[in-house]
């Protein structure tokens, strides 16, 4: 074998192997990188909101009017609990209703949602449920101290378990009942 073939061959091959190498390297570097905590799918309770949201859904009624096009489920500036719901429900028709899952991000419109979620709390939560008005809308919050008008379902940790407490009147005045099985599961402060 000729030597000066050979040794031009050991650069390449070393070159390739950097190459490579450099390349792993970036790819675990990306990966370390710290991810929009939006996007966070560990958070222990989002599938039980997950959950919530779907029986929310399927057993409780809603006025004739909501019952014709899709159901629809928005949910504000949470786009992991959309993944989360999307990925272990997918979109099982709700009735003879199609199901939509929406993400709502501020500003936009959240005329004919049939359930409403957000995590906003004072100033913003005021906002969003004046945007929502009267309409025969489910509005669901998460760790609220307490129950506020207009919100018809706050989740909450009660004895390390996610739990909700349901306000009874506000599902009255938007028009909506509540199934005996989610007025059952409530727990109260």
């Amino acid at each position: 074998m000729d030597p000066k073939r050979s040794f031009r061959f050991v650069p390449k091959r070393l070159t390739l192997g950097w190459m490579l190498l450099g390349g792993a390297f970036l790819t675990w570097a990306f990966q370390a990188m710290p991810q929009d905590p939006k996007l966070d799918t560990t958070d222990p309770h989002l599938l039980t909101t997950a959950q919530y949201l779907y029986h929310f859904a399927k057993d409780n009624d809603w006025p004739a009017s909501s019952k014709t096009g899709p159901f629809l489920i928005g949910v504000h500036d949470n786009p992991a609990l959309v993944k989360v719901f999307a990925d272990n429900y997918g979109a099982p028709p709700i009735g003879d209703q199609p199901l939509q899952f929406l993400s709502v991000e501020s500003g936009d419109a959240t005329k004919g949602l049939h359930i409403f979620y957000t995590d906003a709390k004072d100033e913003d939560l005021a906002q969003q449920l004046k945007s929502l008005g009267a309409a025969p809308t489910l509005v669901m919050t998460r760790d609220l101290d307490a129950l506020e008008s207009g919100v018809t379902v706050n989740l909450m940790v009660h004895d390390g378990l996610l739990r909700y407490e349901l306000n009874h009147p506000d599902a009255e005045n938007r028009g909506l009942l509540v199934g005996n099985r989610i007025a059952s599961w409530a727990v109260e402060r």
